[in-house]
């Protein structure tokens, strides 16, 4: 049985994500104050709308994770300290240009990575997604007669 190839990357947050989060919460205000609804509720979803938004810009741009690898004994992520956790990749999406990896630590929520090609190369992903498929479908043993 040949072994999943060992990959590591630096990970930064997309850029593109980020204008996106920005984009959608600023839509997402403007559609608010456009509606036919009351101004007090106006302003209550509005500042939700913002909070929420900059919340979600925030933990995207400053991900505790920093580098991700997988090697023979399994997917790591590694933190700004340099800490290292196994994890087990739960999911993964592919569409397009983009590849949305989710890890989980043992007892703990789903972290989602998403690279696209402002933060990861077209190799890389190439690389990743043959890593991924390895590691969801590993072949089946060969029988020796």
């Amino acid at each position: 049985m040949k072994s999943a190839p060992a990959i590591a990357f630096d990970y930064q947050p997309s850029r593109g994500l980020a204008i996106a989060i920005i984009g959608v919460t600023l839509l997402s205000m403007i559609a608010v104050l456009l509606s036919g609804v009351g101004i007090a509720l106006k302003l209550l979803i509005s500042i939700s709308s913002l909070v929420y938004g900059t919340w979600s810009l925030s933990r995207h741009l400053k991900p505790d994770v920093v580098r991700i690898a997988r090697g023979t004994g399994g997917w790591i992520l590694v933190d700004a300290k340099g800490a290292e956790f196994p994890v087990t990749l739960v999911d993964s999406l592919r569409h397009e240009f983009l590849l949305v990896l989710g890890f989980r630590r043992e007892e703990g929520p789903i972290q989602r990575f998403v690279l696209a090609p402002d933060n990861c190369d077209a190799d890389l992903r190439r690389r990743l997604v043959l890593t991924v498929a390895s590691s969801k479908n590993p072949a089946p043993p060969k029988t020796v007669n």
